[in-house]
């Protein structure tokens, strides 16, 4: 249905508007003057003196400095790897490292019939799941470089690439006891906006196990 508008200065001519359409220009008008807007600054008005002046320049950040006030408090937790190869021994300490710990405990359950619940038989403890979250920067006598470690991630890699297994030491996996890993895979994904490359690396730990035989004498 339409309306009949005279448009103005010109008589005798009739414009057709839609009734719902002037419905929501009236209900538009109507929500218009509901608004209520608060007071948009409250309190004493922002200070911008010293704003504007030249940056001063300062040297680069330099974390790795005594490492004595900070190891004893245990914020960060140094992560040395070290595997023997045919080449010799391979050694990398990894400063920034996180490491998260998980083990599964190998139990059969067994239905009996007539009996509600099972049979738990304990058999052993199953290996540690060891993922470690490491982030390589380029330092150069104890200074961060702003560059990408590239170098560093190569060492890295080469005893990642280590077909046996890593002896591994840090305070947080002594702790459970864990002193060699074996790789099962490690991913790292390129970033471009800094020169840090963080490495995801997943592990189980292993043990020496001697086997002893009465057979032969």
């Amino acid at each position: 249905m339409a309306l009949q508008f005279q448009a103005p200065g010109n008589r005798g001519s009739f414009i057709p508007v839609a009734i719902d359409l002037a419905a929501a220009s009236w209900g538009q008008y109507l929500a218009k003057n509901l608004v209520r807007f608060k007071q948009g600054r409250q309190g004493d008005s922002p200070n911008w003196e010293g704003r504007g002046q030249d940056i001063a320049e300062s040297g680069a950040g330099v974390p790795l400095t005594d490492r004595g006030w900070w190891e004893s408090r245990f914020v960060l937790c140094p992560l040395h790897l070290r595997a023997q190869t045919e080449a010799g021994t391979l050694e990398v300490e990894l400063v920034d490292a996180i490491a998260a710990v998980s083990r599964e405990r190998r139990i059969v359950s067994t239905a009996m019939a007539g009996r509600d619940g099972t049979v738990k038989e304990y058999i052993n403890e199953g290996d540690w799941a060891v993922n470690l979250v490491v982030g390589i920067q380029a330092t150069e006598s104890g200074r961060i470089l702003d560059e990408y470690p590239s170098d560093a991630l190569r060492e890295l890699r080469k005893i990642l690439d280590v077909k046996d297994r890593i002896e591994v030491a840090s305070e947080f996996l002594k702790i459970f006891d864990i002193t060699h890993i074996v790789v099962k895979n490690y991913a790292a994904t390129q970033t471009t906006d800094q020169n840090y490359q963080a490495v995801s690396i997943s592990a189980v730990s292993d043990e020496a196990v001697e086997i002893f035989s009465n057979e032969y004498k």
